[in-house]
């Protein structure tokens, strides 16, 4: 009895290990000094993205209000349990965007899920060949980035 009583414990211990989520959570407070740097060392040197070169263009600034949308879109797909460039509500980026009073000519957004560090998502976004065309995309002129569990989003934009 005295092996039954020991062997359940660990057996539960066991058993809620393997019950954790597939993903990490991303940092409470992404780094936007390194977040923009790693953005911009890109967009100042030019790459590739998929078969095309981007050359270089020119930085990108923070905008805390692009960063505003970016969260209120990271949070829903967290609360809501859903990874999609469309919100829980239909909602697109742009209107997002609109919703922060942030006047937008243009714009784009990036997402991801589970990355546990800047350096790891921006290398992501720039293995992808769409999402490394939003940030090479010379019409855009500044960005947020937010999390929220483990979804990430960047949006871009410009008056």
């Amino acid at each position: 009895m005295k092996t039954l009583k020991f062997l359940i414990p660990i057996t539960l211990i066991v058993f809620l290990s393997y019950c954790d989520d597939d993903f990490s959570p991303a940092p409470k407070e992404p780094d936007k000094v390194l977040l923009l740097e790693l953005v911009n060392e890109y967009r100042t040197s030019g790459c590739n993205c998929g078969d095309d070169y981007f050359p270089p263009t020119t930085a990108v600034s923070w905008n805390d209000t692009l960063e505003a949308a970016a969260k209120a879109h990271s949070l829903d797909m967290d609360e809501n349990d859903f990874f999609d460039h469309t919100g829980s509500n239909g909602s697109s980026a742009g209107d997002r965007i609109s919703a922060q009073s942030y006047q937008w000519n243009t714009y784009g957004e990036n997402i991801a899920q589970g990355y546990t560090s800047e350096q790891d998502v921006i290398d992501g976004w720039i293995k992808s060949e769409g999402h490394c065309r939003n940030i090479m995309n010379p019409n855009f002129k500044q960005m947020g980035v937010a999390t929220s569990g483990s979804f990430w989003t960047q949006v871009f934009a410009s008056h």
